[in-house]
């Protein structure tokens, strides 16, 4: 194995071992919702740590509950971030890089819907 290859894969390793620190951070914090502090409203993500604790119990009904959008998201997220892992450790190019733009603007119309519909549901 070259030594470059195992320098892209101690980096894509470093990548996912990070954001997991980072949930599990989130997970232990368990910081309040500024928007429903401040407005009083759900945000599309309001839920989501409690969600997360569900999930790690094994409780998905329980997850879906507390918050669908974000568990689809989640899901989704925690996918390409290992497919992108995988791809940055073979030395190919990103899946999403050309169409990015359009799928964070497509995430932030749907969680724009989400929210609205949960505050008015």
């Amino acid at each position: 194995m070259s030594g470059e290859r195992q320098k892209r894969i101690k980096r894509a390793l470093a990548a996912v071992f990070g954001a997991a620190a980072v949930l599990a951070v989130l997970y232990i914090l368990r910081p309040p919702c500024l928007v429903r502090k401040v407005f009083g409203v759900l945000c599309p993500s309001c839920g989501t740590t409690r969600m997360i604790a569900a999930l790690l119990q094994l409780d998905f009904a329980g997850a879906w509950a507390l918050n669908p959008f974000m568990l689809f998201f989640l899901s989704f997220a925690l996918l390409w971030g290992v497919l992108e892992a995988v791809r940055y450790a073979k030395g190919k190019p990103p899946l999403l890089f050309k169409h990015f733009s359009i799928a964070l603007a497509a995430w932030f119309l749907s969680a724009l819907i989400f929210g609205v519909w949960r505050n008015f549901a």
